[in-house]
């Protein structure tokens, strides 16, 4: 039901009748505002009423502001200035988690410049655009007293909160989340299946002073100083090219062993530089890691890899220890600590072991801080963020399981992940992301019933 006119679903499910909508959308002509907005204003529908029926349009949770408790201490986090001009407020945070309250939760500008801003990991949620702006008002004002807390006009003062508040969640429906049955997904305590993929033996390092050679292609001065510097110190030798022209003509004279290509150059694109790369039988041993700040999301990663034959695809702002290791897992046979990310291996494969055990003995916060450990040792193993994912989600915390899952799929996209992580987003509301996950676990899904459950799903989601 995503993307389903506003107005057309509040009358279908009996929030406004047609009338109601014609002198909503009549204010909304005069005031301006959105429609929701409106409906409100005009005593229509409570604000509880009206963000369930936009969290089942836009397949995202929505946060309802009037019922509740906000620690002010969160709104360090983000200026009055860039809270309005974004019209978004922090409304809780867990750890390295911000959950954001949201006019348009869709916007992925948006939702970027404040994971930009404060480092955190953005959880958005919607928020009806009225209630929003009044509350950025009143929070800010508040924040410059003696006050804690902003409390919205229907908080419950006599419920429990503590120091991080009280946030009300409303998401669509209340459908239990489908289950996947002919690709089930197991956390069993069988040790091991859990360190099986951590057993593998890493490639043999080069001969000792051997130099992996990288082509760093970007129009944007900064960032060829920041990459050649970066993995001049990982041990490569670094070429640079300031546009599309000036590559092809390196490329013409010599080979890299790999190449950093921005998407949008001037003079010969890069997707173009690219393609002719992986055409030539010359040069299609090449590495190509293709990175971009304009193309966005794992469509364009997929299209990029098979139109035009990139080996990875990457978003700036670029995270420079996952170009590390995307380049060297891609240069296969070419790493030169080899030994020290078996060792790393070793420990992490340790570490799993006994959450594994633990897992068994029913001790599931004990395998948990175990599992954290191995990732912080093994940061790009997707088993082990998929394996953590999962126990965070037995244990309730469903955000840290998104986070874990999400990163799972990031690093690996394999079928069980992206069917962890479509059922977690129904279960948490993000039916939009939920259908994006179930689409992406279609196209890696050959079994003939397995994809008749998942188009059922997505179905569902429509």
């Amino acid at each position: 039901m995503a993307g389903k006119n506003i107005g057309s679903l509040l009358v279908e499910q009996g929030v406004v009748s047609v009338e109601q909508l014609k002198t909503a959308l009549e204010r909304q002509r005069r005031f301006g505002g959105r429609l929701a907005t409106c409906c409100l204003a005009q005593g229509y529908a409570d604000e509880k009423t009206l963000a369930r029926v936009l969290s089942r349009q836009q397949g995202v949770p929505y946060v309802v502001l009037s019922h509740c408790c906000i620690a002010l201490e969160l709104l360090e986090l983000l200026s009055l200035e860039a809270a309005r001009k974004l019209q978004v407020l922090p409304v809780s945070r867990q750890d390295k988690e911000l959950l954001l309250a949201m006019a348009d939760p869709t916007d992925m500008a948006r939702i970027d410049e404040v994971r930009f801003s404060t480092g955190l990991r953005i959880i958005e949620h919607g928020a009806l655009a009225g209630m929003l702006e009044d509350t950025i008002e009143e929070a800010y004002r508040l924040r410059g007293g003696s006050a804690r807390f902003w409390q919205g006009q229907d908080f419950d003062p006599s419920q429990p909160f503590g120091e991080a508040g009280h946030v009300e969640i409303v998401m669509a429906g209340d459908e239990r989340t489908a289950q996947l049955t002919p690709a089930p997904l197991k956390v069993g305590p069988d040790p091991a299946s859990w360190v099986e993929d951590l057993q593998q033996k890493p490639p043999a390092a080069p001969p000792s002073g051997q130099r992996r050679t990288v082509l760093v292609v970007d129009d944007e001065p900064e960032i060829r100083r920041l990459l050649t510097t970066f993995l001049g110190k990982a041990g490569f030798e670094v070429w640079q090219a300031a546009d599309g022209s000036e590559a092809v003509k390196l490329l013409a004279q010599r080979h890299p062993a790999a190449l950093v290509l921005d998407a949008m150059l001037p003079g010969v694109h890069g997707f173009d530089i690219c393609q002719r790369v992986k055409n030539s039988a010359a040069t299609r041993h090449i590495v190509v890691v293709m990175i971009s700040a304009v193309y966005r999301g794992w469509r364009y990663a997929e299209d990029v890899k098979r139109l035009y034959g990139a080996d990875a695809f990457l978003e700036k702002p670029l995270r420079l220890d996952e170009l590390k290791h995307v380049l060297e897992k891609a240069l296969q046979g070419q790493r030169p600590d080899g030994e020290d990310d078996q060792q790393l291996d070793q420990q992490a494969a340790g570490l799993l072991y006994q959450a594994a055990e633990a897992f068994r003995r029913g001790e599931l916060i004990q395998a948990i801080q175990l599992l954290e450990q191995a990732t912080g040792i093994s940061p790009f193993s997707a088993h082990l963020h998929h394996r953590l994912g999962l126990l965070y989600d037995k244990l309730g915390e469903s955000f840290r399981a998104l986070a874990s899952l999400e990163r799972a799929a990031e690093l690996e996209p394999g079928l069980q992940v992206l069917v962890a992580l479509a059922r977690l987003y129904e279960k948490t509301g993000f039916r939009a992301k939920a259908y994006e996950a179930w689409e992406r676990a279609l196209r890696l899904c050959e079994d003939p019933a397995e994809s008749a459950s998942i188009k059922a799903m997505m179905e569902k989601l429509l």
